[in-house]
């Protein structure tokens, strides 16, 4: 009997190693802040402010020039697992139309400041 606890706990510590390689190399990965400027391209007039919310998530707004709309431009989101953004990488994005189509935009800039635009 000793022999067949032996295997079992030798089994039990290779999954228990297999599951924390498992979370370090998938479920720990860093999370990304969207946090910024994003335009089709950084030298556009108009584009989206990204700001942080709570609880993960994210106002949106529409800007021209040196002005943002105010209020919302869509719905607050967490933007990962929407379906109305496609994350492309962590600085460009797609975000859909609900109209059809869609818009890829990159970060420009991590400030959130009207001089930074």
């Amino acid at each position: 009997m000793g022999a067949r606890t032996s295997i079992a706990g030798n089994a039990l510590v290779a999954g228990i190693c297999v599951f924390a390689i498992a979370t370090l190399a998938f479920g720990a990965q860093e999370k990304v802040d969207y946090t910024g400027f994003w335009k089709g391209n950084c030298e556009d007039p108009i584009g989206l402010l990204i700001k942080p919310l709570r609880n993960g998530l994210y106002s949106i707004s529409f800007c021209k020039q040196t002005v943002c709309s105010p209020g919302a431009y869509r719905p607050d989101t967490r933007i990962e697992n929407d379906p109305m953004y496609e994350i492309l990488s962590p600085n460009k994005i797609r975000l859909r139309h609900r109209e059809g189509g869609h818009s890829t935009y990159i970060r420009c800039t991590s400030e959130t400041s009207p001089s930074s635009r």
